[in-house]
């Protein structure tokens, strides 16, 4: 995968470091233990980003021991194909597939969670809400399908069209409940955030999470918003209306996050809402996901830094978690334990 050549490891069932330069393998690798638990990565949409130069694919294999039992995942990948097997079978559905290892990455790009679109919050919310319900996925991907389509007709046929109020229905139907699963996950994903934000900032910040819905709950509502904005919609690349433009807002101290929000700010907000996402996930499938921290010790200050690991200390996941820094290692196992340490460059990996 990436710039991994065919390598294995056996991990710890508690930390492991990957040390190297920049540029050596340890994110592929990061990226690896995601795709082998999710099917997808969480660096990019792109199958053939994922495969190493000069060859055909590439897979990721995993044997996974917890509390539902022993397992073989494998997730292999062309420029064009992803192929999913649990134990030699085709899974039930992917959103099935996605929840059964849980996994949650930390990464130098999660900055843009706070600071970028609303896109980004979006897909957090919608990962939690994978994990207390599945069918939230089928909902999620049957209102992007319909008004994909109603945004096609109003384009090449306007407003008029026949089918669009066919389109609308299924729009208003589907939008209403992904509209619902994402309220209950940001209930339970505000809460974390704040309880995690508490401890990762000083007293004088106070956080305030809200869901701010871009759709409506009822779905009659939404029928004749969609009605209403014909017009305007054959104008616009997506539907004014709809959940497709929830927001997860944070502010604070009154102050809109996004826009008000110091760097070290945003970066106390992004701990908060990946600390929130790990605890969610673990309340959602009974599991502790597994941790993957690419080089979160440069992303914080000293202090934050402490905090951090402070709390991993008192978990019982699996972690891995990448440096740059070997200096880094005593502050790690004086946090979290005795760690397994494993070494990266040029796509090989070694046991320290």
């Amino acid at each position: 995968m990436r710039n991994l050549e065919a390598v294995s490891l056996e991990p710890s069932v508690s930390t492991n470091v990957l040390c190297g330069a920049n540029g050596q393998g340890k994110t592929s690798l990061l990226e690896a233990i995601y795709l082998v638990a999710t099917s997808r990565s969480f660096r990019t949409h792109r199958l053939r980003e994922l495969i190493r130069h000069g060859t055909a694919g590439g897979s990721s294999k995993a044997w996974v021991a917890d509390a539902l039992g022993n397992r073989e995942q494998i997730v292999g990948v062309t420029p064009t194909q992803r192929l999913v097997r649990v134990d030699g079978q085709k899974p039930a559905s992917m959103a099935q597939y996605a929840v059964r290892t849980p996994v949650v990455v930390f990464h130098p790009g999660e900055l843009e969670l706070t600071m970028g679109p609303a896109s980004g919050r979006r897909t957090l919310i919608d990962r939690v809400a994978l994990f207390f319900d599945a069918k939230s996925y089928g909902a999620h991907q049957a209102y992007v399908l319909a008004m994909r389509a109603r945004q096609r007709l109003l384009q090449t046929e306007g407003p008029d069209a026949q089918g669009v109020e066919a389109y609308e229905c299924l729009m208003a139907r589907h939008g209403v409940e992904v509209a619902c699963h994402r309220r209950a996950a940001v209930e339970r994903l505000a809460k974390a955030t704040r309880e995690a934000f508490e401890t990762v900032a000083p007293e004088s910040l106070q956080l305030a999470v809200r869901y701010v819905p871009g759709g409506s709950f009822d779905e009659e509502e939404a029928k004749k918003r969609l009605f209403s904005s014909r017009r305007q919609d054959c104008r616009r690349p997506s539907s004014g209306f709809g959940p497709h433009r929830d927001d997860l807002v944070l502010e604070i101290n009154g102050r809109l996050a996004r826009t008000d929000a110091s760097q070290g700010q945003h970066r106390m907000l992004t701990l908060s809402l990946k600390i929130a996402e790990m605890v969610c996930v673990g309340q959602g499938c009974g599991i502790n996901p597994v941790l993957l921290l690419d080089d979160v010790s440069s992303e914080l200050d000293a202090e934050r830094t402490d905090a951090f690991f402070d709390l991993l200390g008192h978990r019982k996941d699996q972690v891995f978690l990448t440096t740059t820094r070997p200096e880094m290692l005593p502050v790690y196992e004086r946090k979290m334990g005795e760690a397994k340490v494993f070494l990266v460059e040029s796509g090989r990996i070694t046991e320290a």
